[in-house]
């Protein structure tokens, strides 16, 4: 058992037993989500499993930053997932997290919750929910491991890509002494630390500087409540020719302003509406997601809107 949790042998034993697996992580997956999903899938294969990795919305493709990692070409689209008895959801606080998956992974026998984030609302037959890892990724190294899973390089790449983007490269609060020595074990199986920074963090099309001047134009800093914005349209995607998947470093720069505590980033969606992350230096900007439909993490967190000017304002009033 790890981490004192009831159903972690059974969640073992039913992947040791089971001839396939569907896997999936929420959409619009970042490095936590995706390189656990890889990890997971590629580990399970190595026990001689038939595994289906994906997420909800088509069409299923890894996001730039991620193409580099091992087994992005053995994703399947969510309507080539078959039916299985056991499913395993990876960083998903709740069901609806899967999209149009959520109904093939509620009819499995065994549907296995794999998340770190607080508010799971528990939603699997057998629920891994870890609000201590740092990320999905970790617990998916001991499930793995208990499994009798090698971690061979392609799998420690995932899931030492995992672990670094939701440490934010080990400098968020979640990076304790047992994350580094996890990372450690993870390099010594020859996890390349500079490559995968390169890749993750420092590899961008030259059009999405074009895109990032235009979101640091436009920051708004609302001084008095230490709150600082911007946002991203659909127009502004068409004429810099960014993918909405290539923005996902843009927060981190607005971000990094002293005279700010949260920050909000907006993204307009295909249908109009608007993606709304947010990251924090101290409030608790998890329970503002979750009080609005979404979820993640006290200091980042994430959730859907319909009106950025109104959003921004309810923001403000509950900082305050």
């Amino acid at each position: 058992m790890r981490y004192d949790l009831a159903d972690w042998d059974r969640a073992v034993a039913a992947l040791k037993d089971a001839d396939e697996v569907a896997l999936a992580c929420h959409v619009n997956p970042d490095g936590d989500a995706l390189g656990s999903l890889l990890a997971a899938s590629e580990g399970l294969r190595q026990l001689g499993k038939s595994t289906y990795p994906s997420w909800g919305i088509s069409p299923v493709k890894a996001p730039f930053a991620y193409s580099f990692l091992p087994g992005v070409d053995t994703l399947v689209q969510p309507e080539d997932v078959p039916e299985t008895d056991v499913f395993l959801a990876l960083d998903c606080g709740s069901a609806d997290r899967l999209e149009s998956l959520e109904a093939r992974a509620k009819g499995a026998s065994c549907l296995i919750n794999v998340d770190h984030h607080p508010g799971n609302d528990g939603f699997g037959t057998l629920n891994l929910v870890e609000t201590t890892a740092s990320s999905t990724a970790e617990i998916v190294t001991y499930l793995l491991d208990d499994a009798g899973v090698d971690i061979d390089l392609p799998i420690a790449t995932n899931l030492y890509t995992g672990i670094v983007t939701d440490t934010g490269r080990f400098q968020y609060s979640n990076s304790s002494p047992d994350t580094l020595r996890l990372a450690a074990n993870l390099l010594e199986k020859g996890v390349s630390a500079p490559a995968i920074a390169r890749e993750v963090f420092d590899s961008s099309p030259f059009s999405y500087l074009k895109l990032l001047g235009r979101v640091l134009e436009r920051a708004t800093l609302h001084e008095d409540d230490r709150f600082v914005y911007s946002w991203i349209t659909q127009k502004d995607l068409t004429e810099t020719g960014v993918a909405l998947d290539e923005t996902e470093k843009l927060i981190d720069l607005v971000r990094a302003t002293r005279a700010a505590d949260v920050t909000a980033m907006f993204k307009e969606q295909d249908d109009g509406s608007w993606r709304v992350s947010l990251r924090s230096k101290g409030p608790n900007v998890g329970a503002l997601a979750r009080s609005r439909g979404g979820g993640g993490h006290d200091l980042a967190a994430g959730f859907s809107s319909e009106d950025v000017d109104q959003t921004v304002a309810e923001l403000i009033a509950d900082l305050k």
